[in-house]
Order: C-alpha cells, then sequence, then structure tokens
C-alpha cells in the first residue's frame, strides 16, 4: 500500500490542506500544535470513520469557523489506485477506484466505505503493524512492565486476557442460575401438600357460596315492594311541592299583570296630548314649506356659483403666465438652432483630422508597448551572452559526471553486499565456535581450545578486515555523494539555463522591431492626435446640450396650445353659469345673495318645526300599540286568575292522600334491607372470586410440579456447562501463553536481523523473554548474553526501532508502509543523531515512510520534507528543499 495524498477541508486547524507523499521517507515536521499530528488522525479517520478509532470524537473534528469537515486520501494498493472521500460534518462517504483513466464507484456510504477498507486492511493491522504511535519505543526501552503493555496491545494478546476474564463471569452467571434453581426446588418440596391444603379451601368456599346465594333473591324482592309504596309516596310528594311553587308563580304574574294595567292606562292619556300638540305644529309647517325649498335650492347654486368663479378666475390666471413664459423660451430656441449647425460643421473637421493621424497613434502605442516589454525582461534576465554559454558548459559536464558517479556507487554497493554477506557468516560461524565443546562445527574434526582460540583469533582478524574495507567503502560512497549533490545542483540550473535563454532571443527580436520605428515622430503624432480628440470630445458635449434644448422646443409649443385650449374651456364654464342666473330672474350675484338673507329665517323655523312632525306618525302607532295591549293585558288577568284557583283546588286534594310520618318510616327500612343486599352480594363476589382464586391456585402449583422436573433437568445441565466453561477458561490461559511465548520468539528473530543491520553486526542478536507481567530484553555481544545497561544511548535507540518493527513485521508480513509519530520527543542530541543514521540505512528499505516529528535534523535523512506551521489560527503547509 502506498498513499498518494490526501485532501482535508475545516479539519481541527486546517482551513484547506492538500498534502502529496512520494516513495521512500516523507518527513512532516512543525512546532508542536501547528497541526502536523492532525494530518495522521485525519488518514485514521478518513480509513475507518464512523466506528474507528474510538479516542477520536465528532465535535472536535470541525474547524472554528468552518461550515463542512471533509477529508479525501488517494492511495495504491496491489497495482490499484483508489480514493475515499468522507464529508464528516454532513455524514456522506464514498470509495473509487481508477481504471481507464475514469474514475468508478465502488461504495456509498459511511458504513459500507468502513468496512470495505476494513476487508483491506484491517483496523487493528493498520493502527498496530503500519502506524507506529508517540510514546511506543520509549515505552519499550522504559521498563520491562512497559514493554509488556506495548506486545500486549500490539499482537492483541489482550483479547485473549479478556477472553479469560469474561469466561470467569459466564462461570459465576452459571453458578448464581444454579443456586437459583437449587433455592426453587428447595421451597417447592411440599407441593403436594399444598395442593391437598388448595383444594380443601375450594370445598369450603363452594359450600358457604351455595349457602348465601338462595337469600338474595327472596331479599331483592322485599326491597322491591317497599320501592313501589315509596314510589306513590314520592310522587304525592313531589306533586305537592310542584302546585305549592305553581301557585306562588301564578299569584306573582297575577300582580305583575295588575301593574302593567295601570301604567298603560298613565301612558295613554299622556300620548294623546303629545299627538295634539304635533298636529298643530304640522300645520305651520305646511304653510312655509314652499318657501323653505326655494331657499334650499337658491343656497345651493349661489354657493356652487361663487366658487367655481373664483377658482376658474385663479386658474385663468395661472395658466396665461405659464403661456407667456412658454413664448419667450421658444424665441430663444430658434436662436440656438444656428449655433449647432456651426459646430456640426467644426467636429467633422476636426474628424477628418483624427482619422489621417490614427495609424501613427496605433504605431506609438505599439512602440510603447515594446518598451514596457523590454523592461520587464531586463528585470527577470540575471545573465549575459558569455554566462549564459559558460553555464551551458558546465551543465553538460555535469551531466556526463553525474553517470560516471552512480556508476561508481552501485559498484560499491555490490562490493558492500559482498562484504555484510561475509561479516554475516564468519560472525555466525564464530558464535557457533564459541559454542561448540570438542568438536569442530565447520569439518567436524576434534576441536581442543588451543586450535578453538586459533581459529577465534583468525575470524577475528578477517572480522576486522572486512569491516575496515566496508569502512573505506563508505568513506569512498560519502565522498561521492557530496560531489554528486554538488553535481546535482549544477544540474537544477538547467531549468534556468533554458529561461534565460528564452529571455535572451525575446530581447533580440523586441529591439529589432523597436530600431524600425521612429519614436519621436511619432510621439508628436500621437500627442496632436490626443489634442484634437480632447477638442472633438469638448464640442460634442456642447452639442448634446444645445440638441438637448432644441429638441424642448415641439414640447413647449404643445404645452402652450394645451394650456390656451384649458383657459378657453374655463371662461365657457363660466358663461353658462352667468345664463343660468338671468334664467333664475337675476340681474347679478348680489341679487341672488339678497334673496337668499330673506328666505334663511323663513328656512330655519322650517328646520325647528320638521323633528315635530316627523315623530307624529310615530306617535300614532304607539298609541294604537298601547291600546291593543292593554287589551290584552285585561284577557290575560282573567285567564290567570282562573288557573289560580284550580291549582288551589288540586292542592287541598293532595295533602288529604299525603302522610309525612309514614314516607319518612319507609324511607329508613328501604336503606336497611338495601344494605342488607349490598352485604350479601359483597359476601357472594368475595366467594366466588376466592373460589376462582383457589381453582387457579390448584393449577398453577399442579403446573409447577411439572416444572420442577424440567428445572431439576436445568439444574443437571448447568452444573456440566460451568465444567466446560472451567474447561475453556484454562485452555485460553495456556493458548495465550503460548501464542505469546511462540509470537515473541518469531518477534526475537525479525529484531536480531534488524539490530544486528543497524549496529553494523557489531551485536549478533537480540534475547526475548517472557515473564508474568514483563517482557525481557538482552542483547548478544562476543556469543555472550547481555542486558540493556551495556548499549550505548545511541544503540538503545536502534534497540527500540528494531523492536518496533518487528512487531509489524510479525503483523504485517511485509512493511510496504511505516507511519511514525513523533519517534524522538526526549532523545538528546547523540541519540537524535544516531536515529538519522538508522533512517538512512534502514528505514530506506521500506517503499514508503511517514514520519511526523518536531526535529530539525531528521531533514538529513527525509526524501520529502513538508513543513506544517500554524498563521492565525489555521495551519498552513509549504515543502522544503532537501539537500
Amino acid at each position: 500500500m502506498k498513499i498518494e495524498k490526501i485532501l482535508i477541508r475545516d479539519f481541527r486547524s486546517h482551513e484547506y490542506t492538500k498534502v502529496s507523499f512520494t516513495e521512500g521517507i516523507n518527513l512532516l515536521i512543525g512546532q508542536n500544535g501547528s497541526g502536523k499530528s492532525s494530518l495522521l488522525d485525519a488518514i485514521l479517520v478518513g480509513f475507518y470513520w464512523p466506528t474507528r478509532p474510538k479516542d477520536l470524537k465528532k465535535d472536535s473534528f470541525l474547524r472554528v469557523g468552518g461550515k463542512s469537515s471533509e477529508i479525501t486520501i488517494f492511495f495504491e494498493k496491489d497495482g490499484v489506485k483508489y480514493q475515499i472521500h468522507r464529508n464528516i460534518t454532513r455524514g456522506l462517504a464514498h470509495v473509487k477506484y481508477l481504471e481507464n483513466g475514469k474514475w468508478n464507484t465502488l461504495e456509498i456510504n459511511q458504513k459500507k466505505v468502513r468496512d470495505w477498507m476494513e476487508k483491506m486492511i484491517p483496523y487493528d493491522v493498520f493502527v498496530n503493524a503500519i502506524y507506529i504511535r508517540q510514546g511506543e519505543i520509549d515505552a519499550i526501552l522504559e521498563s520491562d512492565e512497559s514493554r509488556e503493555k506495548i506486545v500486549r496491545k500490539v499482537l492483541g494478546l489482550d483479547k485473549y486476557e479478556n477472553a479469560y476474564k469474561n469466561l470467569l463471569e459466564v462461570r459465576k452467571t452459571i453458578e448464581s442460575q444454579i443456586r437459583g434453581i437449587e433455592a426453587y426446588l428447595e421451597s417447592m418440596k411440599n407441593i403436594d401438600s399444598m395442593i391437598n391444603e388448595a383444594e380443601k379451601n375450594l370445598r369450603d368456599t363452594i359450600k358457604a357460596l351455595n349457602e348465601i346465594s338462595p337469600k338474595i333473591p327472596q331479599l331483592r324482592k322485599e326491597v322491591q315492594g317497599i320501592e313501589e309504596e315509596l314510589k306513590e309516596l314520592d310522587s304525592l310528594a313531589d306533586e305537592i311541592t310542584k302546585l305549592t311553587s305553581l301557585e306562588k308563580e301564578k299569584e306573582g304574574t297575577l300582580k305583575e299583570i295588575q301593574a302593567q294595567i295601570k301604567g298603560l292606562i298613565s301612558s295613554l292619556e299622556e300620548r294623546r296630548k303629545r299627538i295634539e300638540e304635533f298636529e298643530h305644529r304640522e300645520k305651520e309647517l305646511k304653510k312655509i314649506e314652499p318657501q323653505a325649498k326655494e331657499y334650499t335650492r337658491l343656497v345651493r347654486f349661489y354657493e356652487e356659483f361663487r366658487e367655481k368663479k373664483e377658482k376658474s378666475e385663479k386658474i385663468i390666471q395661472g395658466y396665461e403666465g405659464q403661456i407667456q413664459g412658454f413664448e419667450e423660451r421658444i424665441k430663444e430656441l430658434e436662436k440656438k438652432e444656428d449655433e449647432i449647425n456651426k459646430l456640426d460643421k467644426k467636429i467633422q473637421r476636426i474628424e477628418r483630422e483624427i482619422e489621417k493621424l490614427k495609424t501613427a497613434m496605433e504605431e506609438y502605442n505599439e512602440a510603447l508597448r515594446i518598451q514596457n516589454s523590454l523592461k520587464s525582461l531586463e528585470e527577470r534576465s540575471k545573465m549575459n551572452q558569455g554566462e549564459i554559454e559558460r553555464l551551458e558548459k558546465e551543465i553538460e559536464s555535469a551531466k556526463a559526471r553525474r553517470e560516471s558517479i552512480i556508476e561508481e556507487i552501485n559498484r560499491i554497493n555490490e562490493k558492500r553486499g559482498e562484504l555484510r554477506n561475509a561479516i554475516r557468516e564468519k560472525s555466525r560461524a564464530t558464535l557457533e565456535l564459541k559454542k561448540a565443546r570438542g568438536k569442530c562445527p565447520v569439518c567436524g574434526a576434534k576441536l581442543t581450545e588451543k586450535h578453538k582460540k586459533k581459529l577465534l583469533d583468525e575470524y577475528s582478524i578477517e572480522l576486522k578486515k572486512y569491516k575496515e574495507e566496508l569502512k573505506n567503502l563508505d568513506g569512498k560512497e560519502k565522498e561521492l555523494r557530496r560531489e554528486l549533490f554538488e553535481v546535482e545542483k549544477t544540474l537544477k540550473r538547467e531549468k534556468e539555463l533554458v529561461k534565460e535563454k528564452e529571455l535572451l532571443k525575446q530581447k533580440k527580436e523586441l529591439r529589432e522591431k523597436l530600431n524600425r520605428l521612429n519614436i519621436k515622430e511619432l510621439e508628436k503624432k500621437a500627442r496632436k492626435y490626443d489634442e484634437l480628440s480632447q477638442e472633438r470630445g469638448k464640442l460634442l458635449g456642447e452639442l448634446g446640450k444645445l440638441g438637448e434644448e432644441v429638441e424642448r422646443k415641439a414640447a413647449f409649443e404643445k404645452k402652450k396650445e394645451y394650456l390656451r385650449r384649458k383657459v378657453e374651456e374655463l371662461k365657457n364654464e363660466l358663461k353658462g353659469y352667468e345664463k343660468k342666473l338671468g334664467e333664475l330672474g337675476f340681474g347679478g350675484i348680489e341679487e341672488l345673495k339678497t334673496k337668499v338673507e330673506e328666505l334663511k329665517p323663513v328656512y330655519e323655523q322650517y328646520l325647528k318645526l320638521l323633528p315635530s312632525v316627523e315623530r307624529l306618525p310615530e306617535e300614532r302607532k304607539k298609541l294604537e300599540d298601547e291600546e291593543v295591549r292593554l287589551k290584552q293585558l285585561q284577557s290575560e288577568r282573567k285567564q290567570v286568575s282562573r288557573e289560580l284557583e284550580e291549582i288551589r283546588e288540586k292542592l287541598e286534594s293532595a295533602r288529604k292522600k299525603y302522610s309525612r310520618e309514614k314516607h319518612e318510616a319507609l324511607k329508613k327500612i328501604r336503606i336497611e334491607k338495601r344494605e342488607e343486599l349490598v352485604r350479601m352480594r359483597e359476601e357472594q363476589k368475595h366467594l366466588e372470586e376466592r373460589k376462582k382464586e383457589l381453582m387457579e391456585r390448584i393449577e398453577e402449583l399442579r403446573k409447577e410440579k411439572e416444572n420442577i422436573k424440567l428445572k431439576k433437568k436445568e439444574l443437571e445441565n448447568l452444573k456440566k456447562a460451568r465444567e466446560r466453561v472451567q474447561e475453556l477458561r484454562e485452555k485460553v490461559r495456556q493458548y495465550k501463553n503460548i501464542l505469546k511465548e511462540d509470537s515473541l520468539a518469531r518477534v526475537g528473530e525479525y529484531a536480531s536481523e534488524i539490530f544486528e543491520e543497524l549496529s553494523e553486526e557489531k551485536y549478533s542478536g537480540i534475547t526475548v523473554k517472557a515473564l508474568e507481567n514483563k517482557v525481557v530484553l538482552g542483547v548478544v555481544y562476543n556469543g555472550e548474553e547481555r542486558d540493556l545497561s551495556f548499549l550505548s544511548g545511541g544503540e538503545r535507540i536502534a534497540l527500540g526501532l528494531a523492536f518496533r518493527l518487528a512487531l509489524s513485521l510479525y503483523l504485517a508480513g511485509e512493511m510496504p508502509l511505516l507511519i511514525m509519530d513523533e519517534p524522538t520527543p526526549y532523545l538528546d542530541e547523540e541519540r537524535r543523531r544516531r536515529l538519522v543514521d538508522i533512517m538512512e540505512r534502514y528505514l530506506r528499505k521500506i517503499p514508503q515512510v511517514i514520519i511526523v516529528s518536531h526535529d530539525e535534523e531528521l531533514k538529513d535523512a527525509a526524501d520529502r520534507v513538508v513543513r506544517v506551521r500554524l498563521e492565525n489560527g489555521v495551519s498552513k503547509i509549504e515543502e522544503v528543499e532537501v539537500s
């Protein structure tokens, strides 16, 4: 697997970040809090969200001020390119693959994408084999106990420990169920006697029920007889109460009718007097009505005529003033038409001159553009012709030298491989020889201590010779790489050379164009062109203003004619009013005014009399209604008197039939009998419920008797299950210990190979021992086992890294990708230099490595360096040139 790039939007402190990764060692470097570790979190979230990783929470993803957290990861596996995209905020996701230059969708949906990724690379493998988190290497070196925790976590031994503990909980649960069943069986041991007792109680209950049941109908019949007798007495009592109430009601109605009759008689006398007065006023009104109507007609015409005359005279005066103003403005505009003709001829002459100068103006602009281009090219150009030719020769020479250097380095690498193989074989032979007792491991001949020492000395000399040669090769390669670095620096200037040659060519072409133009003459004509253009613009502005004013002449004439027509219409309207005034018999408006004033007192008297006359029909109608109402009330009084007499007769008859003492006595007897009936019914109900309960209890006890047999069988099965769980628990414990020993043995082999190479075969292996809650590490030096205190600081770092990489190799089988988060948080200077050397010598064998660190020294070992920094709370990235 190889990660190609990652795109992040609004994730933690990243607003929009794009990071590309190459093969080799990729270093993400920056200060604490700059957002570099967030890039690794984004990889985990992009691959395994939403259920993994559990320690990352959705609420902490969205950047402050951001809209939507998005992550896209492009990666390659087994020759196929994939992309995973997630929008965390909106809950969207997809995975696609590239085929024939087109992206095709594989899965859509957060969960389906996560499941697909789990099949591709399981989460546990990714975080334990590929991803080495911050502090893991330190924990490996800290103590045997902390090392054991790392081993448990990475190798998944915690799962077996959890299974061992969970099986204990299962056993406890089974034992609890066993105790529960045993207690139940103990409580049910007297089930037969319980059934017999319940059956006896049921028989007693049925006997009591049979005794009480016949008594209830007899008592109900007695209560029914009392109820019928009481019903008759209740009816008489209700009738007496109703008749008494009705008697009082009728007496009240009779009094009310008599009072209304008295009031109506008084009202009729007053209304007759009022009608006589209104009839007198009606006669007076009819005498003055013609004069009042004449007043109304004349005053309406007078007001209308006076108002119209004042308003029309005022409007006519305004219209005549406007007409005079329009006539003066029209005369002024007629003079400006001559000015327009003169300006038009002048503008045509200027335009002919401008057209002649147009070509010169275009050529002058082209000359200015060429001058600006030349100036820009001069600023961008950094070499002259001679310098360009010298650089061209240097680059050609550097290309040839680079090829020869690479060939020499390849030959050195081949030789180094041969020497390392020889050292490895000789070291293995030395170790076997040291362990040998009495027999040579090579030839099988008898081995004496003297012969053994001689062989060991010879092996030691050979090893020393090989290592010396290896050291010389390293030194020679270092010199060659230093020279190659300088050669590469020269070759990097090839782009600069191409750029400078192109700039030189462009400058030459522009100078040739410029030489063909007479700039002074062109500048003179261009100035003249600008002057004429400005003058033409000014004249066109004046012409436009004059034209706009002249165009308004027709509008002024139209408005003048319209106002004249309006004046004529108003004058004609006033003549119509004067004509109508003559028809009314008046010589002028003053005569009309005098006549109106004469009629005004008569009209006021008319208005005073009018309300009384208008009320006369209403008063006559009310008089008729009151006379009718009086007759109705007198008839109602007779009817109510008759009804009252009938009610009094019925009331007397009912009182003779009713006895209050007997009524009250029967009520008491009814209450006693009802209470006795309720008691009997409740007792009957209670006995019925008791009978039902006992029958259900007997049924339940019989079922429990059957259930006891099942519980005994279940108890037998649970005891067998407890034994099986205990056996399984013991097997899990044994398997965990075997797995731990076997896996650590294999991890030890991987770690020995890596550490042997990292220590330049100074040490011939690593020993790994699995103890209770401990993993103890040691090293083999000159055939003897040593503890970790024997190592230098740099060697301890190499050992920690070798052991952690061995854990990853054990899980993954191979190492196509390695991610390390802050591998050097607490290292001193010497140990950091040692880690740089380890990265150069070993990590380069892994196809792709991604390291997050704040340590600037790691740049020396990286193939690509990306710096992460924080600006105004937002993470920014930039690529750093690798030396």
